[in-house]
Formats: structure tokens, sequence, C-alpha cells
């Protein structure tokens, strides 16, 4: 028999009943420990890349300054800027005249022109709320209404009648009539009549007659609230003149 040491013994021993004194086997035991290595290892490594990320936003958090940063809105460039009409015109005038020259200078612009045409009537269809000027020459007219807070401009405008752009040649009975609204309501015909003329009559419907003003060659004739919707029915205008009475037919699309 070979001979052994102490040392050599007490393994040999140890060996033998390990599994007698252990609950749980060496072996199940060495198991577990070595399954159980590589979860830790994850945890180690999550650990530690959380712990870079905050040491980054630290370190850019101290070169800003320590102070947040607003967000900076976007800002569309010219080429993305809405588009539409532009804006209504406004005027520091103090006079009808001089607010309508303001006014109409955007709509004069788009017709190629500079300047308005001579003023031909200035009156009130509605005292102290809403003011008319016309202008006209041969070629054309421009009606300027002034209200209380709004205003409106008409360029070559008859749109209570089937014509299109009327025109104004002189020793020629012409018309031209339109509407400004319902707030108030009013509404106005024009035109120009041969030389001479001493009296422009505008008939209605059902034989109703009524007199234009005159200056010159030129009439105006104004109506305001329910009296106005009847321009849209205008049958005829006739002028007055030495050679006899000139009519000219009224139509309506």
């Amino acid at each position: 028999m070979t001979e052994l040491d102490d040392e050599r013994l007490a393994d040999l021993i140890r060996e033998a009943h390990r599994d007698t004194f252990l609950a749980v086997p060496l072996a199940r035991v060495t198991g577990v420990r070595a399954r159980r290595v590589f979860p830790l290892l994850m945890v180690a490594t999550g650990a530690v890349a959380v712990l870079v990320t905050v040491a980054v936003l630290g370190a850019a958090w101290v070169l800003l300054g320590g102070v947040a940063r607003p967000v900076q809105p976007a800002v569309p460039s010219e080429s993305a800027a809405p588009t539409g009409k532009p804006p209504r015109p406004s005027s520091s005038a103090t006079t009808a005249r001089g607010r309508c020259a303001d006014f109409a200078a955007p709509e004069l612009a788009q017709e190629g022109l500079t300047e308005l045409p001579p003023l031909r009537f200035e009156v009130e269809p509605v005292p102290g709320r809403l003011r008319l000027l016309v202008y006209a020459d041969d070629s054309g007219s421009m009606a300027c209404w002034l209200g209380e807070e709004q205003h409106s401009v008409q360029v070559g405008a008859s749109d209570l009648t089937t014509a299109m752009r009327p025109s104004f040649p002189p020793g020629r009975l012409s018309n031209a009539s339109s509407a400004y609204g319902s707030d108030p309501a009013a509404a106005y015909t024009f035109g120009r009549a041969p030389v001479g003329v001493t009296r422009v009559e505008v008939h209605f419907p059902g034989g109703v007659v009524r007199e234009a003003q005159v200056d010159g060659e030129w009439y105006l004739l104004t109506g305001a609230g329910q009296e106005s919707y009847d321009f849209a029915d205008i049958t005829k205008i006739v002028a007055v003149t030495p050679d006899g009475r000139k009519e000219l037919p009224v139509e309506h699309g």
C-alpha cells in the first residue's frame, strides 16, 4: 500500500464526503454560479453605459454654462411666405378726396393708370354715414365709397347692368350703375349726356321716373336703403336736349 502524507489523506476524505455535509451538491452550486456570470456581466455593462451617458451630459451642461438653451422656433424662408391679396391700403389724409386718392392708388396701378380721372360728383347718399365720389373721363369711371369704418373703390364698374366697363365718349348718352352693399345699402346710376342737356330722367318699372343731378354733360342719381335695390331694375335713361329727347335702354343680367 502506497504511503500517503497527511495533506493528501485529508483531500481524499473531503472529496469522498463533500455531498454528505452540503444541503445542495457541490456540482449544482458550482453550475449555478457559472450560469450567473453572464447576467452579472450584462448588468455591469449597462451600468457603465449609464455612467458614460451621465458624464457626457454633465460635460455638455458645463460647456453651455449650466443654462438651459431655449428652443428656437423654425423660421419660414421667404419662398415659403404665405401669398394672397396685398393688405388694404390706408390713408392719413383728412379730406375725402385725399383718402380716395390713397385708397385708389393700388387699383389704378393694376389698370396701368397713374392718376385719377377728373372728379365729376361728390355726394352723401347716406348723410353722415356714407360719401360717394365719382371720377370719369372719356374712357371710363371710378367710384370711391367712404363709409364710417370701411371704404370701397370700384374702377370701371357697372355691376347692376350688362354693360362691361362702359366708356363715356362725348356727345353720346351713356350709363353705368353700381351698388355699395348692405350696411348701409346704397346705389348709383351715372353717365354722360349730349352737349346742351337740360334734364336727365331715370325710369324704373311701373312708370316711376326720378330726375338725376346734372353737372355740364354728366349726370348722377343715388339711392339709399330699400330704394337702392330698385337700381337693379332701371329700364332706361332719357336726356332732354335742345334737339329733343335721347333715350338709352338699360339692360340687366
